[in-house]
């Protein structure tokens, strides 16, 4: 299966955050590709730095080798990605295959703000894509969270997603919404469907636009959709993450420096303690599904997910979470019937949304896909998620810490509540990070 990477040049947009950084360390330590094209903002200096920071030095410094990474400074929000037309020739007449990862996940972002760094960003990789003489595949990173709109038409408990493409009632053309958003910063179709955030819309109308994009060569596009992506289970290194770009870390820190006894929380179930799931999935099993997906030639949308198997009810995460809390009283669920915009929620349940809900998403494709492999092409893959954050999350304490010291120097309040209770919480120095590697 890793064969198929043999020789191969590849673009990666996003390689230096968290998802990327997965995708270029697997594709570098375990396929033989040629060389890969690294678009990073500031350039090698600027991506040195940052996996630095979140790799041990030796590892980073390996990564960077120029023998087959060319970081290239460029920046998705401009035209052509910024690059010269020098290094624009080089990508059209060299790449075979382009993994765009890049993406804001501002969930409190209005549609304006998102246009840019999702949809506008996608249409010039695409276009970029679509120039390329040897194009062979072209992968976009969505996430399972595109389709949340069909939650509010549905009245299952437990909202089964497939992996495919679902078009909005309003039937509204992508090329007209796109038209739409340019000029008023929003949609008719936007304003009609109930997302919980713009991001999952500014998400579903990209998928809607590439299949326009890519209407004469469909088999050449793969979406992957993640859930809430977390820290790694086995690679780049058992714990691996980059915790701003963790949502469950970020909520885990939210948690413990909240303040109150009770978290107002909207579902519309009738048992939210025991009927609301959770779906965070290991960022290297998203990257390995990305990988082996597109290496199997598959087409079309596939879940990056947990799933059914894996996820989690909402007690089985809110308790380990509670165990690190040093605020000496406990923070409960209050579950009211309302809608996931409800005002009547905490602000932190009305960032995330979709708090008191349950999306099952199916992973039917990875679950064909490795019954496939070989014994050999079996070894080594994380494709599916194989541990509980109850288990692990007080290895994350570090990272939470770090989330906390991001949330003091922004509130007076958070910085009180560390001071005195979480002082000395998840402190330890960046040799100390790597210390069991």
């Amino acid at each position: 299966m890793w064969n198929y990477y043999e020789g191969k040049s590849i673009m990666v947009t996003g390689g230096s955050g968290f998802l990327g950084t997965a995708i270029v360390h697997r594709l570098l330590t375990t396929t033989s590709v040629s060389r890969i094209y690294l678009i990073c903002r500031g350039g090698v200096g600027k991506l040195r730095a940052r996996w630095r920071e979140w790799l041990p030095q030796g590892m980073a410094d390996a990564m960077c080798d120029p023998s087959r990474l060319i970081v290239l400074d460029g920046d998705i929000l401009v035209p052509n990605l910024g690059l010269s037309e020098t290094e624009l020739e080089a990508i059209r007449n060299t790449t075979n295959i382009i993994i765009h990862a890049a993406s804001s996940i501002n969930l409190a972002a209005p549609l304006k703000r998102l246009h840019g760094p999702v949809i506008e960003a996608t249409e010039t990789v695409a276009n970029i894509a679509l120039s390329c003489k040897m194009l062979d595949r072209f992968v976009y990173v969505s996430t399972a969270y595109s389709n949340t709109y069909l939650y509010p038409h549905s009245q299952d408990v437990d909202l089964k997603i497939e992996e495919e493409f679902y078009k909005l009632p309003s039937g509204c053309d992508a090329l007209d919404e796109l038209e739409e958003v340019r000029e008023y910063g929003t949609s008719t179709a936007y304003e009609a469907e109930d997302f919980p955030w713009s991001y999952g819309y500014a998400k579903h109308l990209t998928e809607r636009l590439l299949l326009h994009r890519f209407r004469e060569s469909n088999e050449k596009l793969l979406i992957v959709r993640p859930a809430i992506i977390g820290a790694a289970q086995a690679l780049p290194f058992p714990g691996y993450n980059m915790p701003m770009s963790s949502p469950y870390t970020m909520f885990t820190a939210a948690l413990l420096l909240f303040p109150y006894r009770k978290l107002t929380i909207a579902t519309r179930l009738d048992q939210p303690d025991m009927q609301v799931t959770s779906d965070e999935v290991p960022v290297d099993v998203v990257a390995d599904r990305l990988l082996c997906h597109l290496a199997m030639g598959t087409t079309g949308c596939v879940h990056a997910v947990s799933g059914a198997r894996a996820r989690q009810k909402m007690d089985s995460f809110v308790q380990p979470v509670m165990k690190l809390r040093n605020i000496p009283w406990n923070v409960k669920a209050k579950w009211i019937k309302a809608d996931w915009k409800s005002r009547k929620q905490d602000a932190l349940s009305r960032l995330y949304g979709i708090m008191g809900t349950s999306f099952n998403f199916l992973e039917t494709k990875t679950t064909s896909m490795y019954e496939q492999l070989s014994e050999k092409d079996r070894m080594g893959l994380q494709l599916f998620k194989n541990n509980d954050t109850g288990s692990y999350l007080p290895a994350r304490s570090e990272d939470i810490r770090y989330v906390m010291d991001y949330f003091a120097r922004r509130s007076w309040l958070a910085w009180l509540i560390v001071m005195l209770f979480y002082y000395s919480f998840g402190k330890a120095s960046q040799t100390s990070r790597y210390a069991k590697l």
